[in-house]
């Protein structure tokens, strides 16, 4: 499936979690949007040599490009990610993440032609 909307990409930001979480949400994605700029890892607190401050972890979702979900994934905790692009491509890529963990919402904020939504996703629970 293509998008139809002029809009090129989504950004995804994880926050409070490790590597492999963070690998987890990424792999989900890249499954359902097979072409992805490089996940890109930041310190969100002044440089000071010591771990105690948070992560981020970056991915941009290329949205030409949409196949179906990979299916549930584990999460070895509660992770909060901010997505936000156009308001279309925001939705789908939500989707896509409710596809492979359990999605609550945690708030939106809606701009011109964006939208960011807040989400936190922890493992979907085994029926």
């Amino acid at each position: 499936m293509t998008s139809t909307h002029p809009s090129s990409h989504v950004d995804v930001l994880l926050t409070g979690c490790d590597a492999q979480d963070a690998d987890a949400v990424f792999h989900a994605l890249e499954a359902v949007f097979p072409h992805v700029e490089p996940t890109a890892r930041m310190s969100a607190g002044p440089s000071s040599g010591r771990s105690s401050h948070p992560t981020v972890w970056s991915m941009s979702v290329d949205m030409h490009t949409h196949h179906t979900g990979a299916g549930p994934a584990a999460l070895s905790g509660a992770v909060d990610a901010g997505v936000s692009g156009c308001p279309h491509d925001v939705h789908e890529v939500q989707d896509a993440l409710a596809e492979a963990f359990a999605v609550e919402s945690r708030g939106a904020v809606s701009g011109d032609q964006e939208l960011e939504v807040r989400l936190r996703l922890t493992t979907l629970a085994h029926a």
